[in-house]
């Protein structure tokens, strides 16, 4: 009992709270009115610093004032094959992760062919039969993401996608789980988790044709989300409250940040080549059940519809850095660097789809002519870009006349490829540094993306570096190779891409 000092307690309603969800300001305010006053002198609770706003909560916990005031929601993603990275195997050469990565990306475009279906089921734990063969999904992820889901919180790795929507992890009881490290996911030891009926209208965001079981032990919303490589989840679509861990500065406090009533995939049967880390998939896509789209309506922390990310490149010798997402207003996207395209849709509502006008090799232009087969009006856009995707994919008549323009520019020995994937690599044990004759401009509709040598060529094996690029007769792909060192902006509310030229270890 606490006799030397006097502890005044200044109280304020939930609703009084409630009218500071607007301004950063505001909610600042709201946060100081539940300090301790101790002596006189503030006194931050280290485990209780809590807002509630009436259905759609925030709360922030072990916050310093620094940090709440204008808050940046600022997380660290890391690569699959970083040194930092859970997944890292210090058995592998640099030269076996650099050939992985880039078969792994190989085979990921076959992802962007997403299939979903939903049906009823009179039991939330109940599993869809699946018919399709399990084929390579996120054992080619390549960038993970900590997430916690669940009251009281239960970590879960996730893998970013940006091709996708759907947020989801294996779940108790399993009917058939990939083998994971952590824990799996028990909702039934969640005090918030809440199963979704299948009238539900986010159940109906996967498929709007459901139907409802009359069964009178309940109506549960079964998905079964399949991607294009015949890998899925099947489970109960549910609500739980989720928390981001957000970067912490130097010698700042552990700060932590909860969304109530986020829609996510329980996850029962699954099927995937995983690497034994990950126990699901955090979806970036444009849709309503994406990870971005649900924590812009729930919770005004989160300004709109955005996010970006700053990727560092994990297969040169910086891979020590981790790259940086932001959710919301990122405050780094302003000045005259800053180039911005529209982002279109392109018969789905999920994938990120650009305009390509040409690309030019030095002062060489290539009309960028690709037909998409379909007549329709809305179908717009001929490229997607996708931070899964290592190396960036060409149709090939366009391939074929940039590589034919870097060959007459690089004058140095041509050489097979030793992963097998790249068309084109030069023997060399100095980095290619691009020039005006073989610098690469993507000319994106209103804005013109200048690679650097970097982000043109990639370094495989030792005396050995390949073109970034390859030709392929399906979907065009803008992969991260290209993005490493870009500042990249969604603004979904929008419908705009951003680009800034920015060094990524330091952002």
């Amino acid at each position: 009992m606490l006799q030397k000092n006097k502890i005044n307690w200044k109280v304020i309603s939930f609703l009084d709270i409630y009218k500071y969800r607007e301004k950063d300001r505001k909610r600042r305010e709201a946060i100081e009115s539940i300090i301790v006053m101790m002596g006189g002198e503030l006194v931050w609770c280290a485990a209780l610093i809590m807002v509630a706003l009436v259905s759609s909560a925030i709360v922030v916990v072990g916050a310093a004032e620094s940090e709440i005031d204008g808050m940046i929601l600022r997380v660290d993603v890391i690569h699959r094959d970083s040194t930092m990275s859970p997944m890292y195997s210090p058995s592998q050469t640099h030269w076996q992760r650099v050939t992985n990565a880039l078969q792994r990306s190989n085979h990921h475009r076959h992802h962007h062919r997403i299939m979903s279906s939903i049906k009823s089921s009179s039991s939330p734990s109940s599993s869809e039969e699946a018919a399709a063969e399990a084929g390579v999904l996120y054992g080619k992820g390549e960038y993970l993401m900590n997430i916690s889901i669940g009251t009281p919180p239960v970590r879960v790795i996730g893998i970013i996608d940006t091709g996708s929507d759907l947020v989801w992890t294996q779940c108790k009881p399993c009917l058939n789980c990939f083998p994971q490290k952590d824990p799996l996911f028990d909702p039934s030891s969640s005090s918030t988790n809440r199963v979704l009926s299948c009238d539900s209208k986010p159940c109906k965001f996967i498929r709007e044709d459901t139907s409802c079981s009359s069964s009178p032990a309940g109506k549960f919303c079964n998905y079964t989300y399949t991607y294009g490589d015949g890998s899925f989840t099947t489970g109960n679509l549910s609500t739980d409250t989720l928390t981001l861990r957000l970067q912490q500065q130097a010698g700042s406090t552990s700060t932590s940040i909860s969304f109530p009533n986020i829609i996510f995939g329980c996850g029962h049967h699954n099927e995937g080549v995983f690497g034994g880390i990950e126990s699901g998939i955090v979806g970036l896509g444009r849709g309503p059940l994406s990870l971005v789209s649900q924590m812009a309506s729930s919770s005004s922390a989160v300004d709109g519809k955005k996010f970006s990310y700053c990727l560092v490149n994990p297969l040169s010798s910086r891979s020590n850095s981790s790259s940086k997402m932001v959710f919301g207003e990122n405050p780094m996207l302003s000045g005259p660097e800053v180039l911005s395209t529209p982002l279109l849709t392109n018969a789905s509502e999920t994938y990120y789809y650009l305009q390509v006008e040409a690309i030019s090799v030095g002062h060489k232009k290539f009309d960028f002519q690709y037909s998409n087969n379909n007549s329709n009006s809305s179908f717009k856009g001929n490229i997607l870009i996708d931070s899964g995707t290592t190396y960036t994919f060409m149709p090939p008549e366009l391939y074929k006349g940039m590589d034919s323009a870097i060959r007459r520019a690089i004058k140095l020995e041509v050489a097979e490829d030793p992963t097998n994937v790249s068309s084109l690599c030069f023997r060399t044990k100095s980095d290619i540094i691009v020039d005006d004759a073989s610098t690469v401009t993507f000319h994106f509709k209103g804005a013109d993306v200048k690679l650097s040598s970097s982000n043109t060529f990639l370094r495989v094996q030792q005396d050995i570096v390949c073109f970034a690029f390859i030709p392929v007769d399906d979907i065009a792909i803008y992969g991260n190779i290209a993005q490493m060192d870009y500042l990249i902006g969604y603004d979904l509310d929008k419908e705009l891409l951003y680009f800034k030229p920015t060094d990524c270890t330091s952002h």
